[in-house]
């Protein structure tokens, strides 16, 4: 039998043990601690989580869903103990040796993550339209589209419904200068009320989804986003546009990547 690797789930301010399952189904955990941080981990079978089982694994949905679940309800529980910086499915260290050796080298880096970290949890505000109520709302915002529109109000009825032609088209390439408007006001909002870090997301960024704002805030401010959230649907609501809230999540948006070792 090989030796095993470390399925590594975060990096803590302390060395907590997770009560959740681990990904291999057992509650077998491990860390690492240097210079004050620790490593959470399970060993698992090298030839069962390499680069190549995962890629043979590619189409099996239910073991890349079991693994999935399981590593986010650790990092989650982890989350509820102690300040993380929550790593990526499939981080894989060769030994403790390399994953202290990890630690010893970035371990500047991950203390000041960890205490920008503190205190703060992941929320989401994904962004959903009613499409054509939006495309009506579209009129409004965009300047083209209100300057074809007054013209059609006082057209005669021929030129009326070539500029109908024109708008319709015209709102196709508008919605996304749209959309990016509207994601910029929202953020404005989030900044304006609550002491936070905001990364947007366009609808091209998340590979054709709704657009979503990931937000970065203190526990003692999740009230003041919750209320912010149901002000927000009440003045877009009459231009189509929805925003559901969910979290609070381990902060992935906000923490830097750790690669395999």
């Amino acid at each position: 039998m090989t030796a095993p690797v470390l399925y590594v789930y975060a990096i803590a301010r302390e060395a907590a043990r997770p009560e959740a399952e681990g990904v291999d189904g057992s509650s077998n955990f491990g860390t690492v601690s240097r210079a004050g941080i620790s490593a959470i981990f399970t060993p698992v079978q090298r030839d069962e989580f390499s680069q190549e089982a995962v890629d043979q694994r590619a189409g099996n949905l239910e073991w890349l869903g079991s693994i999935g679940y399981r590593h986010q309800a650790v990092v989650a529980d982890l989350m509820r103990r102690t300040t993380v910086v929550p790593l990526r499915a499939f981080t894989l260290f060769s030994s403790e040796e390399s994953l202290a050796q990890y630690l010893d080298e970035h371990a500047t880096q991950l203390t000041r993550t960890l205490e920008r970290l503190n205190g703060k949890q992941e929320w989401t505000l994904r962004i959903e339209f009613d499409a054509q109520v939006w495309s009506n709302a579209l009129t409004s915002r965009v300047k083209t589209l209100r300057e074809i529109s007054e013209e059609m109000a006082h057209a005669a009825p021929g030129k009326a419904f070539l500029l109908k032609k024109k708008l319709d088209e015209e709102r196709k390439h508008a919605s996304r200068t749209g959309e990016e408007s509207l994601l910029s006001e929202i953020q404005g909002a989030i900044l304006d009320k609550l002491r936070s870090e905001v990364v947007a997301e366009s609808r091209e960024q998340r590979e054709g989804a709704f657009p979503q704002i990931n937000v970065l805030v203190s526990r003692d401010e999740e009230s003041v986003l919750q209320e912010l959230h149901r002000d927000l649907n009440d003045r877009y609501g009459g231009e189509g546009v929805t925003l559901s809230l969910s979290g609070p999540w381990p902060p992935y948006t906000f923490a830097s990547l750790v690669g395999n070792g």
